[in-house]
C-alpha cells in the first residue's frame, strides 16, 4: 500500500473519471458493427414463423440463384459436422433438451433459425432468405406452463414427459409443525410477466479466418470471451489455442450476452468453411424473438408467523415458463431454482419448503437476466409481509425489522443453507426509513383527500450474493460453474503499468476500478496505468463478467499480483539507490526513501531493468510481469432497503412514482460515481419490470410485442430522482469489495410492487399480476371486471 505520509487521498473511494468512457462519449467507440474486414461476407438467418411445426422440406434453389449469394446453409447440412447444444442431465431434470444450430426436423418457437444465407452484403442475404421455401406441418402449441405440465399435453420435446425441463422439491426444518403451531398463516399469489434485457446493442459477431496466427478469430458482443473460446473449440472440434476471441466495446449485456447461442457458432462454421470472414448483427426484431427472455413466473407463497410477526416457516410453489430449450451453459434451472431457493432473502427463516419447476413451452428460451430469479422471489415475499403486517396491525417497517438477520447473529446459516456474513440489513432499513422520513410519509398518506389519487408506500429489503467463487454451485444442470479469474500486471519500459484481464465491461467500468486498486497498491500514478481487456490473445484465462463478480475478482487479482510486483520493484529500486528495502516506498510513480533524500522514477528503473540488465544481479531482476489468479471461494452478501412512494390514479389506472429512497450495503466502494450509476440503472430496470415491461404471446405462440412501440421500457420521465445512501460493511474478499451490479433491481421491483398494492388497499383493492399496467390496476380496484 502506498505510504500514507505521501499520499493524501486514496484512489479507491474516489469518483475517478472512467477513462474507458472517453472514446464512447467522443464518438470513437468501436462496437461489433464497426468491424469491417477485407472481403467480408454478411449473414442473415431465415427464422420460423411457426411456434411449433414439423419441417417437411426446405427448398433453397431460388435463394442460391440470387446474384450476390455465396452460400445457403440448412440444418441437415450441419448434421454430423458440429455438436448441437445439449442440456446436462442432473437429478432434477425432466428430460434432455437438444438444440441444433439450425432446426432441421422441427421448430419449437417463433424466431428459431432454420437457414443461414451468406451474401456479399446484408441486404442481399435478407432478400435471399425470403426466397427460401419451407414446408411446415403445424403442431399443437404449448403456451401455458401450467397446462403444458399436465398429462396429455402436447410435448415440446419428446424426451421431456409433461414438458418438465427441471423440477425440484426441497425442505429444511419442520415446516408442517411450524404451520400447525403458527399464530397466523398468510398465503398469496404473485405473477411476473416475460421480460427482455433489451441491450442498446443487440448480439452479433465477426468470424475471421486465419486472421493473424489463429485459425479462427471471433469478434463478439459477449460477456465471457474465454468461455466462448472453450465451447467453440468443443463444438467445432478445434484446438482451443487456435481460436482467438475478442470482445470490442459492448452496448449492454445484462446476462443476455452470457449464454451460448446458435447464430454465432454458425458464423464460425461458415468462416472456417468459406475461408473468408463473415459478419452477422442481430436487428431489433431478431433480438426480441431470438435472444433469451427472462422471468415469466407464477408463484404461490405462504408464511407462518408467531403473534409478534416473526417468521416461523416459508413455503412456496414456483412455476416458470422457460421456453423451448434449456439455454446453453446456464440451463432451464436458473430461474426456477434461484427464485425458489433464494426467496428467504435477508430474513431469518428457520424452516422452508419449496416446489419449483421449469416447463418447456413454444416460446423463446429463458436465460440469465440481471439478478436471475431474485426480483420476483423478493417481491412475492415482500408483498406477503405487507399482508402479514396488515393482519397483525403492525407497521411494515417494524415487521421487517423483527425478521431481518442482525449483524450480531452473523455468520448466520439460513434455511436455504446460505451463510450471511458482513452485511448491514437492519442498518440499511433504518437508514432508508430515516432518510425517507417514513413516519411523515405515513402521516401524509393518511391525510390525503379523495382527489382521485391513491398514495402508496412500498418497502423492500433484499440480499444479493455476489462474487461467487469455486465453492459456490450455480445450480444443477449448469455447465458453467464459477471459477478463478486472473489479471496480468506488466510494467513497461516507459514506467506505465498495463493490466490485462478477460473481464468485459457493459457499463461496470471495471478497467477504471482495477486501475484505482493498482494505484493504491503500487503507488503508481493513475495516469500511468492502462488496461488491455477482453482479448484471449493478450489476457490471462478468466470466466468473464456475470453474477456481480467482476470488481471482486478483478480487483482481488490485482491486489494479489501487485503484492509480488511491488516486492520486485522495491528490491530493484533499493539496489539501484543503494539503500535498504525497508527505507524505500513508492509515491506517484517514483521510488523514494522515506526522508525523500533519494529518488528514482519508476520509468528509469524499468528501463534499466530491461536495457542495463548486465549490471543487475539476476535475483533482483526477475522481470516485471506478474499474473495472479484470484478465487474468493464462497462470495459475499450485499444488501439494502428501498422505499418507493407512488400515486395511483383511480380513474385511469396510471401509476406515478413520486419519491424513491435506497440505502445499500455494497462493501468497500472503489468508485462512487460508477456505483451510483450501477444502482440507479438497476432501479430503472426494476421500475420497468414493475410497471411497464412485458413480452406477450397469443394462444398460437405468436409474439405480439416485437417492437419498442409495444414493449414499453422506462424513460427519463418514468424514473424519478433516486435518493441514494449507504451503510456499507467490508466483505471478507480482498479489499473488502462486494458486487453491486444486480442488487438494486431486486429492491426496485419489490418496493414499487408493494407501493402499488398499498395504494390499492386504500380502496379495498389488490394486485397480484405484474407489471402493474393501467388495466391491471383498474381490475385490482374493481373498476374493470377481472375477466375483461
Amino acid at each position: 500500500m502506498s505510504d500514507a505520509r505521501f499520499v493524501n487521498q486514496k484512489a479507491v473511494g474516489s469518483p475517478v473519471l472512467p477513462d474507458e468512457a472517453i472514446p464512447l462519449v467522443e464518438g470513437d467507440g468501436r462496437f461489433l458493427n464497426d468491424i469491417r474486414l477485407p472481403g467480408m461476407y454478411h449473414v442473415a438467418f431465415l427464422r420460423s414463423q411457426h411456434a411449433h411445426a414439423l419441417i417437411r422440406s426446405v427448398d433453397t434453389a431460388k435463394a442460391r440463384e440470387l446474384t450476390g449469394v455465396v452460400m445457403v446453409l440448412t440444418g441437415k447440412e450441419l448434421l454430423g459436422k458440429v455438436e448441437p447444444f445439449r442440456s446436462m442431465p442432473n437429478r432434477f431434470s425432466g428430460g434432455e433438451s437438444v438444440q441444433h444450430w439450425l432446426a432441421f426436423d422441427k421448430v419449437r418457437f417463433c424466431g428459431e433459425a432454420v437457414c443461414a444465407v451468406v451474401a456479399e452484403d446484408r441486404a442481399t442475404a435478407e432478400d435471399a432468405a425470403e426466397l427460401i421455401e419451407v414446408d411446415y406441418e403445424p403442431l399443437p402449441v404449448v403456451t401455458d406452463p401450467r397446462l403444458g405440465g399436465q398429462d396429455g399435453a402436447a410435448l415440446v420435446h419428446d424426451t421431456c414427459p409433461n414438458n418438465y425441463l427441471i423440477k425440484r422439491e426441497y425442505e429444511r426444518g419442520n415446516v408442517d409443525e411450524a404451520f400447525r403451531n403458527a399464530h397466523l398463516v398468510v398465503k398469496r399469489k404473485f405473477k411476473i410477466g416475460r421480460k427482455q434485457a433489451l441491450c442498446l446493442e443487440s448480439r452479433g459477431c465477426v468470424a475471421g479466418y486465419r486472421e493473424s496466427t489463429f485459425g479462427l478469430t471471433m469478434w463478439i458482443s459477449h460477456q465471457l470471451p474465454y468461455v466462448v473460446r472453450h465451447y467453440l473449440a468443443n463444438h467445432l472440434h478445434l484446438p482451443e489455442n487456435d481460436i482467438r476471441v475478442v470482445v470490442p466495446h459492448t452496448g449492454g449485456g445484462f446476462g443476455q450476452k452470457a449464454s451460448i447461442y446458435p447464430e454465432e457458432f454458425v458464423c464460425a462454421y461458415l468462416a472456417l468453411n468459406l475461408r473468408r470472414a463473415v459478419k452477422w448483427v442481430e436487428d431489433r426484431l431478431e433480438n426480441m424473438v431470438a435472444s433469451t427472455h427472462a422471468r415469466d413466473q407464477s408463484i404461490e407463497v405462504a408464511v407462518a408467523v408467531d403473534r409478534d410477526g416473526r417468521i416461523l416457516a416459508l413455503s412456496s410453489d414456483v412455476c416458470v415458463d422457460v421456453g423451448a430449450y434449456s439455454t446453453y451453459l446456464w440451463s432451464a434451472g436458473m430461474e426456477p431454482l434461484q427464485t425458489a431457493g433464494l426467496m428467504p432473502g435477508p430474513y431469518k427463516v428457520p424452516a422452508m419448503r419449496y416446489r419449483t419447476c421449469g416447463v418447456a413451452t413454444n416460446k423463446t428460451p429463458v436465460g440469465p437476466y440481471r439478478a436471475v430469479g431474485r426480483p420476483s422471489a423478493s417481491a412475492s415475499l415482500e408483498l406477503l409481509l405487507d399482508e402479514v403486517a396488515r393482519r397483525l396491525d403492525l407497521d411494515p417497517v417494524e415487521l421487517r425489522a423483527r425478521n431481518l438477520i442482525p449483524i450480531e447473529a452473523m455468520p448466520y446459516r439460513n434455511a436455504n443453507n446460505l451463510v450471511h456474513d458482513n452485511v448491514n440489513y437492519l442498518p440499511c432499513l433504518k437508514l432508508a426509513a430515516t432518510k425517507a422520513q417514513y413516519d411523515r410519509l405515513r402521516a401524509e398518506q393518511r391525510e390525503r383527500g379523495a382527489n382521485g389519487k391513491l398514495r402508496g408506500i412500498g418497502i423492500a429489503c433484499y440480499a444479493e450474493l455476489t462474487g461467487l467463487g469455486t465453492s459456490t454451485a450455480v445450480g444443477p444442470g449448469t455447465l458453467l460453474q464459477p471459477g478463478r479469474d486472473a489479471v496480468t500486471l506488466r510494467l513497461e519500459t516507459t514506467g506505465v503499468l498495463s493490466i490485462a484481464a478477460a473481464l468485459p465491461s457493459q457499463g461496470q467500468r471495471i478497467m477504471t476500478a482495477m486501475r484505482q486498486v493498482a494505484c493504491d497498491e503500487l503507488g503508481i500514478a493513475l495516469d500511468d496505468i492502462t488496461c488491455v481487456n477482453n482479448d484471449t490473445a493478450m489476457a490471462p484465462y478468466g470466466f468473464g463478467t456475470f453474477a456481480s463478480r467482476t470488481a471482486v475478482f478483478g480487483s482481488g487479482a490485482v491486489i494479489q499480483a501487485a503484492k509480488e510486483l511491488r516486492r520486485r520493484m522495491l528490491a530493484l529500486g533499493a539496489h539501484l539507490l543503494n539503500v535498504p528495502v525497508g527505507e524505500l516506498t513508492i509515491v506517484n510513480s517514483v521510488l523514494q526513501t522515506i526522508d525523500r533524500a533519494k529518488t528514482l522514477p519508476i520509468r528509469e528503473m524499468a528501463e534499466k531493468s530491461y536495457f542495463s540488465a548486465k549490471n543487475i544481479p539476476p535475483e533482483l531482476n526477475p522481470g516485471f510481469e506478474v499474473t495472479s489468479f484470484y478465487d474468493p471461494k464462497f462470495g459475499s452478501f450485499a444488501g439494502g432497503t428501498h422505499i418507493a412512494v407512488v400515486d395511483v390514479d383511480a380513474h385511469t389506472g396510471e401509476v406515478s412514482i413520486v419519491r424513491y429512497v435506497a440505502a445499500e450495503d455494497v462493501g468497500t466502494i472503489i468508485n462512487p460515481a460508477v456505483v451510483e450509476g450501477q444502482i440507479i440503472g438497476g432501479i430503472a430496470q426494476g421500475i420497468g419490470e414493475a410497471l411497464l415491461e412485458e413480452l406477450v404471446y397469443d394462444e398460437t405462440g405468436q409474439p405480439r410485442t416485437v417492437t419498442l412501440a409495444d414493449y414499453l421500457v422506462p424513460s427519463a420521465l418514468e424514473v424519478p430522482r433516486i435518493e441514494l445512501h449507504h451503510a456499507n460493511t467490508s466483505s471478507a474478499a480482498l479489499g473488502g469489495f462486494k458486487g453491486c451490479g444486480e442488487g438494486s433491481i431486486i429492491g426496485a421491483l419489490g418496493a414499487v410492487a408493494c407501493a402499488v398494492a398499498d395504494a390499492l388497499s386504500r380502496r379495498g383493492g389488490d394486485i397480484h399480476d405484474f407489471p402493474a399496467t393501467p388495466e391491471r390496476v383498474l381490475k385490482g380496484l374493481g373498476v374493470l371486471p377481472s375477466d375483461a
